[in-house]
């Protein structure tokens, strides 16, 4: 058996159906020659497939000799070859009564399926229609070409001589055509056809067919009389000459590549029928490998870590020539107690530049936990990490994070969420899920805004308006000084431009397709018109896609306008509001002297010009969102469309349409206008990159230089500007800011739909809008009370922290006449027979207005996980609920490290919610998962798993193996290491032949 990948199952072109020269019907490759053999087995050692299904009908004579001659030929080629026996079967199941064929696939490991046994199969298989007598003909005794034109084979007693002759090993899969004369075709018009279809769709392990066949066999209500199992769907060449190994590089329309995600064996063919979804796919390329060239700078390809030079092992081995690939997908890295699982991810938290460094567990700083960073240690090894790109990033052991570079990958370490999660870290817990909600929020409801905050800031900035004026401002302008004082941070600046050299990397990254010229061939008058149609469409694809970003900005900006003018006018309103109140209270006063209120003071607003162009706008917004259900004739003018859906649909339409003409074109034409797609896609990127001109938007390169001008040139002036109108903020009351929720109520509909896909009995998360204190109320508190007067306060009996927390314990943030009487008990506590207020406060008109104004109560999301509180949650429940939020929701698409995310979780909990987010996350960014359950690596279908083990006896020398979960040396490792939760893999051992 070949070993598998050390990184692991990848995603590899595979032909399972092809048939060599002599093949026993329609032999298409000329008379049998040596050098007719040598000529094929080359074009497959050129061909861009990795595994072969050499087929033969009723025979394997002739394909255990072409692969024999291949490996002869070429020893040292990596590619793999199964054989693949075709029959013909007397069952028909159309209403033609044709007879469809059946494909037999044995593994080609010797060990576990002999040449012998096979044969010996073929020799038991007896024939129907071949002899005239009626005497039975086995398949090895088959011999004249009219044999085989005439042969065909029960099904039933095809698989009986397959148990005689194999028993229960069953080293083989059987595929049945999907269409044709196969399984689609079915006469559902006759019983029993249909009950044969079923039959063989029970039995059959794998179909062949098309891209299209796929989602019905994935379906699991494919028979009338019960449940049906998924089923993988596959095709081939079916090559029966040496045109037909054309169709090899995958540019033949009907003939597309199948790609299979597992090692090269037949264990890791077997996987596609455990994970017919998720381990095959059929067209020009999976997901995960476009990703990989479109972002090379977001991929890790593999980690090494090394002894420094001159280092004589004294502190331990440790890491030696430690080289271990990484999958693009999911690695789940298992191990022992002890065993080094931790200090691999931390080692790339340190090389990703990880903002969570002080929570590392290996590399920790700690003084109670320092361990591998005492000296003599951590500067005696060095790791580098190498990406998809090329690029390297190397440390020594003993170096540190550097904040001013922008974090590379996210690492959630085991020790941030045993302190995040528990009750001191309910705030930091909240904002790290806000800023998850956030990343999921549509791009033009995030009307150009960089974050959370600011986004908050600008959708709740109208109902601020509507408290105290003065408070209000006061508040947000002294959020705005913040803001800005920390910009004039020489930090800040380095920080950008850390920022800023990254992307100008990752634009040195983007790899421009190699020219190609346009083929030179004579084209035939059907080639002309089909070239100039896919030119003409591409051009207005082109041209779709260069409005489709400036329509989305407009459409931002435009939206951003409006929430501006709606907060004006609700301003305009609450100004009046105020107005009419104060004259209500010196009407009586004036009454006394015979004055009308009324005749003394008035209010003229005259905002109609300001309702009119917020209605335009309006109206605006409303035609760039309409959907206006277009149909594309031929002809149609793409240069009139103004909504966002149309362009979009008109993008799809034009996509398919492209799609249909270019897979009629030859196939040089065909890899030309392949060439001229990935050139305008490497241009949009590149443009992605480095942003507009006229109005970048964020985390482009212009817009971060813009940032750094604006350091240079405008800072000082405006942080002058911002201290002199502080004294101009406002505070806020209760009542308006109650209509701040709604800003957090059309958040909620953003992830309400990711999030119901991971409900299930007894676990579903809810979200709801409550108040909360900010988390720089008890310093803001604090800073205004006297630290050197006798009080409650001065840290004499209690930590002052202590006691406010324990005078609002109680307090509902939600009910105001809680707030109020939990302030009245703090002023209560302050002025006593003893204690004089005044004494203990810095000042009092200060300490007034901060406390009554409420301006340190914040909404924020409330959530809940199956009906229980934020607050209310356990460490473990708190933890699962992070990394659903960051697995499901999260759009950050650099590559995530999770170490043992599954202690305290339940294995209920982990096989039903968490496998599954991961099965989700890891479709659009890499993970690296350290685990102990075996329904974390297995349930999640990791395509890698990293087996580490540090032996102390040994000097402490590191080591480790990497591979599939199919391959059987790393199945023998999962059983070792998880044999403490082998019961769990009770129901999957046998399909994964644990």
């Amino acid at each position: 058996m070949k070993p598998g990948s050390k990184n692991g199952a990848v995603w590899r072109r595979w032909d399972l159906h092809l048939h060599p020269p002599g093949t026993k019907m329609s032999n298409g490759y000329g008379n049998s020659s040596p050098e007719i053999d040598e000529k094929y087995i080359d074009a497959l050692e050129a061909s861009p497939i990795e595994v072969f299904g050499i087929t033969d009908y009723f025979s394997c004579d002739r394909s255990f000799e072409i692969i024999d001659a291949f490996h002869k030929r070429h020893p040292d080629s990596p590619k793999a070859f199964f054989i693949n026996i075709e029959f013909r079967l007397s069952d028909a199941i159309n209403a033609a009564s044709d007879s469809p064929h059946l494909h037999v696939i044995f593994d080609s490991d010797e060990q576990f399926c002999p040449r012998r046994k096979i044969e010996k199969f073929l020799q038991l298989l007896t024939t129907k229609g071949v002899d005239r007598s009626g005497a039975s003909i086995s398949c090895a005794e088959l011999s004249k070409p009219a044999d085989y034109e005439s042969a065909s084979v029960a099904f039933e007693d095809l698989n009986k001589k397959l148990n005689e002759a194999f028993g229960d090993s069953q080293p083989y899969l059987l595929a049945f055509p999907a269409k044709n004369d196969g399984m689609k075709s079915t006469d559902m018009s006759s019983p029993r056809k249909v009950r044969v279809a079923d039959n063989i769709d029970r039995i059959c392990h794998a179909f062949l067919g098309y891209g299209a066949s796929r989602d019905h066999f994935l379906r699991k209500d494919r028979y009338d009389d019960g449940q049906s199992e998924p089923k993988p769907v596959i095709w081939g060449s079916d090559a029966h000459s040496f045109e037909d190994l054309e169709r090899l590089q995958g540019n033949i329309p009907s003939y597309p590549y199948t790609w299979i995600k597992a090692d090269t064996t037949f264990r890791g063919l077997q996987q596609i029928c455990y994970e017919p979804e998720a381990r095959v796919f059929i067209g020009e390329e999976p997901p995960v490998e476009t990703r990989k060239i479109q972002h090379p700078t977001k991929i890790l390809r593999g980690l090494k870590i090394g002894q420094v030079r001159g280092y004589d092992g004294a502190q331990g081995q440790w890491f030696k020539n430690v080289d271990l690939p990484l999958n693009p997908e999911l690695t789940a890295i298992i191990g022992n107690k002890g065993s080094g699982k931790s200090a691999l991810v931390d080692i790339i938290g340190l090389l990703g530049e990880s903002r969570l460094e002080e929570y590392f567990a290996f590399l920790s700083d700690s003084p109670e936990n320092k361990k591998f960073r005492q000296r003599r240690y951590a500067e005696n090894f060095e790791a580098e990490l190498e990406w998809q790109s090329g690029s390297l990033t190397a440390k020594r052991l003993s170096d540190h994070v550097e904040s001013t570079k922008p974090e590379l990958v996210r690492y959630l370490p085991q020790n941030y969420f045993e302190k995040l999660t528990n009750e001191i870290q309910i705030e930091k817990f909240r904002r790290q899920i806000e800023d998850v909600v956030f990343s999921h929020v549509d791009e033009t409801e995030q009307m150009g805004q960089a974050s959370f905050k600011e986004l908050q800031d600008l959708k709740t900035l109208r109902s601020k308006d509507e408290t105290s004026a003065l408070k209000t401002r006061l508040r947000a302008q002294n959020v705005n000084l913040v803001a800005l004082e920390e910009q004039a941070d020489p930090q800040f600046r380095r920080t950008l431009k850390a920022q800023l050299d990254a992307k100008y990397n990752e634009l040195n990254a983007l790899a421009k397709p190699e020219v190609m010229d346009a083929p030179d061939d004579i084209e035939t008058p059907e080639q002309k018109v089909l070239s100039a149609t896919v030119e003409q469409y591409s051009a207005q694809l082109t041209a779709l896609r260069s409005r489709e970003q400036p329509a989305i900005e407009y459409l931002a900006e435009l939206k951003r306008k409006k929430q501006v003018l709606e907060g004006v006018n609700e301003s305009l309103e609450s100004l009046t509001k105020r107005v009419a109140d104060a004259v209500e209270q010196i009407r009586s006063d004036l009454g006394k002297f015979g004055l009308d209120a009324d005749q003394i003071v008035s209010l003229r607003i005259q905002n109609a010009a300001l309702l009119s162009l917020a209605a335009d706008l309006t109206n605006q917004i409303g035609k760039l969102e309409a959907n206006n259900e277009l149909t594309f004739e031929h002809g149609f003018d793409f240069s009139t469309l103004e909504s966002l859906p149309d362009i979009r649909k008109a993008i799809d339409h034009l996509v398919d349409a492209v799609n249909l003409a270019r897979d009629k074109l030859s196939a040089p034409r065909r890899a030309y206008q392949q060439y001229l797609e990935r050139l305008d896609a490497w241009k949009s990127r590149n443009i992605l990159i480095t942003g507009n001109e006229t109005d970048p938007q964020p985390n482009t390169i212009r817009y971060i230089e813009s940032q750094i001008t604006a350091l240079d040139n405008d800072l000082p002036a405006k942080i002058v500007a911002a201290r002199e109108a502080r004294r101009k903020l406002v505070e806020a009351i209760y009542a308006s800011k109650n209509k701040i929720l709604k800003f957090y109520a059309d958040l909620k509909k953003s992830v309400d739909t990711k999030l119901s896909e991971v409900a299930i009995e007894g676990f579903s998360v809810e979200i709801d809008a409550s108040f909360v204190l900010s988390k720089d109320f008890q310093d803001s508190f604090l800073s205004k009370v006297s630290k050197n007067k006798r009080g409650p306060f001065n840290g004499q009996i209690k930590e002052p922290g202590q006691t406010l927390s324990d005078f609002l314990r109680d307090v509902s943030w939600n009910d105001f006449a809680a707030i109020s009487a939990g302030l009245d008990r703090i002023l209560d506590a302050m002025q006593t027979e003893d204690l004089k207020f005044t004494d203990q406060v810095r000042d009092q008109k200060e300490f007034y207005d901060f406390l009554f104004s409420l301006e340190y109560i914040e909404p924020s999301y409330k959530l809940r996980l199956s009906g229980k509180d934020l607050e209310e949650l356990s460490p473990g429940e708190k933890g699962l609920l992070l990394l659903v939020f960051y697995l499901q929701l999260d759009k950050n698409d650099i590559p995530l490290i999770i170490d043992q995310p599954e202690d305290n979780l339940d294995n209920q909990s982990i096989f039903s919610v968490l496998s599954n987010c991961i099965r989700t996350a890891k479709k659009r960014r890499q993970v690296v998962l350290v685990t102990h359950n075996p329904n974390l690596a297995v349930g999640a279908d990791a395509e890698q798993i990293v087996y580490v083990k540090l032996d102390k006896t040994k000097n402490y020398k590191f080591s480790y193996e990497s591979g599939a979960i199919e391959n059987p040396n790393i199945n023998r490792r999962i059983v070792d290491v998880l044999e403490g939760s082998q019961p769990a893999f009770v129901k999957r051992r046998l399909k994964y032949k644990f």
